[in-house]
């Protein structure tokens, strides 16, 4: 009897619905339970009594945890602290997918990731992946900034200095610099950065320095919302007497000795953690050197090194002197290092000796200030490395097929903002932004006719090929569609004289589409011309003669540019490279084009001359280039971008 008690009880304390339920997996519910069952029916058969009750006691103890954990997610689920990380055996890094929103009194904070956990903000699309990258940023809780939004993040700031750059913040909270390390060999040196900046703080960098390796306790703390709970809700806490952190300072004397970079006094695990600072460092040049990169590092100091008043608050609350201490410890040996290796080394000290405080009081983190401060800096120590477009959007919003109006000061352009289109109208100099007009379908390709009174655009589901031109007369508000019906039509264009729109046209489950020419007077097509392959984004001479359009010879072949004559019809070859063209835009004088062009795996300009038929390449990033549109001189384009997390409508100015 007692043997089939034992196996109730059992069945009773590990059940598949209950464990089903806290792993989200039915399948690891039932398998689980299925393994206890049978090895507690394997237990029942052994002789010794003690056996059986120390076996009995841990799956007991077992089975109280992980209903205690399912309890509180069910009800204490308002006390949940989000597991934001993802555990790798040498380093953990920010989970994919993050959509967290982090509030205190003294900030309120959006935190989102991609699908390769990056930080992004609130417009960028989650799946987007970031392949390579020209500068990566890596360092602790001071580089990842979640106490800031993503638009005041000192990387996105320092992006509007250098737009032409793919920037990525790596930050992660509490990381060391030994993770830090493990973090770029497994996955930075994948991006191929060509700068590598490695964040210091003198907070808690020069403490602690080892290698850690992921522990059960890491696993816990990942999946059990319940031990998060108790470690950082009800643990307690007497680093933080002055109701904020102190660190590098601590309250016992000896942990100051053995720990506080700015403390005189040392002892040998004091020397110790110098000696693997310094050599953890040469390891992290090692490793970027040889993948030709270059380091470049960081040193962020802490409130006592720049702020007096905090410096005696902590001095008093542990019971030190001022002489107990050196301020400028932690910069010296930093300085020391750098030299040795060779390595560029940008001490914020100087920099944050502002009248306000660049951090925020109660929290150790930088405030918006202390971001600013930063890519101020870094812009200071790379102004030498010149860009050759300036940056005119306000933020990554998806802004396309920028066309400069009749005024010279404004742009027609698209946009996306919280899944919803728009077509909008910016004046450059003042960013006064006008909405046209807004859908939840989407809303591309813009442009206005000369006289500025009929918009013209393409709107519908661009993935499924699904698409309609559109004439919105600006005056009353009609509009017209003008491709056939069940057919699908996208990227019109308007002739320079306003009565003539071409656009491609495609019919159901065709993705082959032809040219259709539409007179806007009569409102009806009076021609339509293909190759038989694809015919794609049509434009107009100068003295619109001539259409120029995007077409493969055959199947397998690049896009090419051709030329249709409205006069009789016959079809000529522009020009044709061993690379896809696309995007093409004809300068006001009709001396050049601009194109993009997939070269090198993305998206680069280039300028064809048409006169002397020689091809310039007018970027060469690891960013997209695409979308090319002249000004009202052909020494000026505009063109939309993407470059990693960052995205927008650039100007650039070309060298005839």
């Amino acid at each position: 009897m007692t043997k089939h008690w034992f196996h109730i009880v059992l069945i009773l304390l590990w059940n598949p619905i209950t464990l089903s339920i806290l792993l989200h997996s039915i399948g690891w519910g039932v398998a689980i339970c299925l393994f206890v069952w049978i090895i507690g029916a394997a237990v029942s058969n052994i002789k010794p009594l003690r056996l059986k009750v120390w076996a009995f006691n841990i799956a007991a103890i077992l089975s109280i945890c992980y209903h205690a954990e399912l309890l509180f997610r069910v009800f204490g689920a308002d006390n949940d602290i989000p597991n934001l990380y993802e555990l790798h055996n040498k380093f953990y890094f920010n989970k994919p997918y993050l959509d967290q929103k982090f509030e205190t009194d003294e900030y309120c904070s959006l935190y989102r990731t991609n699908c390769q956990g990056f930080r992004i903000d609130e417009q960028t699309n989650a799946d987007d992946s970031i392949k390579k990258c020209d500068w990566l940023f890596i360092g602790d809780s001071f580089t990842q900034g979640a106490q800031v939004d993503y638009e005041y993040l000192f990387t996105s700031l320092l992006y509007k200095s250098f737009p032409d750059k793919t920037i990525i913040n790596a930050g992660i909270s509490g990381a060391g610099l030994y993770e830090e390390l493990n973090f770029y060999k497994e996955i930075g040196l994948k991006l191929h950065p060509k700068k590598v900046f490695l964040q210091i703080g003198v907070f808690n960098d020069f403490q602690d320095i080892k290698e850690h390796r992921s522990s059960l306790q890491d696993y816990i703390a990942e999946k059990s919302s319940l031990y998060r709970y108790i470690s950082y809700k009800l643990s307690p806490n007497d680093e933080t007497p002055l109701g904020r952190w102190m660190e590098p300072f601590f309250l016992n004397l000896q942990d100051n000795i053995d720990s506080n970079i700015l403390y005189k006094s040392s002892s040998a695990k004091k020397e110790k953690d110098k000696d693997r600072f310094a050599t953890c460092i040469s390891e992290f040049k090692r490793i970027v050197e040889s993948s030709g990169a270059e380091l470049v590092l960081i040193l962020i100091p802490s409130k006592e090194q720049i702020s007096q008043h905090m410096l005696k608050e902590t001095l008093q609350i542990c019971k030190l002197k001022e002489n107990d201490v050196d301020l400028q410890a932690a910069n010296r040996l930093c300085a020391e290092v750098a030299q040795k290796e060779g390595l560029t080394l940008i001490d914020m000290y100087d920099d944050f000796r502002v009248s306000s405080l660049p951090f925020f009081l109660i929290d150790e983190h930088l405030n918006v200030l202390g971001h600013e401060l930063i890519a101020s800096r870094l812009v200071a120590e790379y102004e030498n490395i010149s860009h050759a477009y300036d940056y005119l959007s306000l933020g990554n919003y998806g802004e396309r097929y920028p066309t400069l109006l009749a005024d010279s000061v404004s742009l027609l352009y698209q946009s996306r903002q919280n899944r919803k289109y728009y077509i909008c109208r910016r004046q450059i100099n003042s960013n006064t932004t006008e909405t046209l007009l807004n859908n939840f379908r989407e809303l591309i390709h813009p442009s206005y006719s000369p006289s500025q009174d009929v918009l013209l655009f393409t709107v519908g589901n661009q993935d499924k090929l699904q698409t309609e031109v559109v004439l919105l007369y600006m005056a009353n508000g009609k509009q017209e569609t003008l491709n056939d019906a069940e057919c699908s039509a996208s990227i019109p264009m308007f002739n320079h004289g306003g009565s003539i729109i071409t656009f491609p046209q495609w019919g159901q489950g065709n993705t082959k589409p032809y040219s259709k020419l539409y007179d806007v007077i009569e409102h009806k097509e009076f021609a339509r011309f293909s190759d038989g392959i694809e015919c794609w984004r049509p434009i107009f001479s100068k003295g619109d003669s001539i259409v120029y359009y995007i077409s493969k010879t055959t199947e397998s072949s690049k896009f090419a540019i051709k030329a249709y004559s409205l006069k009789n019809g016959a079809k000529t070859m522009i020009l044709k490279m061993p690379y896809d063209i696309w995007d093409i835009a004809l300068s006001p004088s009709g001396k050049y084009m601009a194109y993009a062009g997939n070269k090198d795996g993305n998206w680069d300009l280039f300028l064809f001359n048409m006169e002397t038929q020689q091809v310039a390449q007018l970027t060469k990033t690891i960013g997209n280039e695409w979308d090319p549109s002249f000004g009202h001189d052909d020494d000026e384009l505009f063109f939309a971008g993407e470059f990693g997390i960052n995205n927008g409508i650039y100007r650039l100015k070309i060298a005839q």
